[in-house]
């Protein structure tokens, strides 16, 4: 088997990492921007050592603006600074 590292060939604790994964939380799901007014998901990682991926499933029309998250133990507020209210997928990974 090969010996996992990460990016810069520090050695992954595949044991750690596993207690990180939850099932749950690695599926794809959806969700609609809301503006300056955030929309939350919610977790159970416990801890804000995790990466969320969006991605819009619809044209904004160039009313999207910037898009940027805010993350706690257990929640992510995803904020878009334009007025699209659209959909977006996203899939929230976690890390050592």
């Amino acid at each position: 088997m090969a010996r996992r590292t990460w990016a810069d060939s520090t050695p992954v604790n595949t044991t750690t990492l596993s207690e990180f994964t939850q099932d749950e939380d690695l599926k794809p799901s959806s969700e609609n921007f809301a503006g300056t007014t955030g929309t939350t998901i919610t977790h159970n990682y416990g801890h804000q050592n995790y990466h969320v991926t969006i991605t819009p499933t619809e044209d904004p029309a160039g009313y999207l603006g910037e898009v940027y998250i805010v993350k706690a133990d257990n929640t992510a507020v995803v904020y878009n600074t334009g007025s699209a209210t659209g959909t977006f997928d996203y899939l929230i990974t976690p890390h050592a």
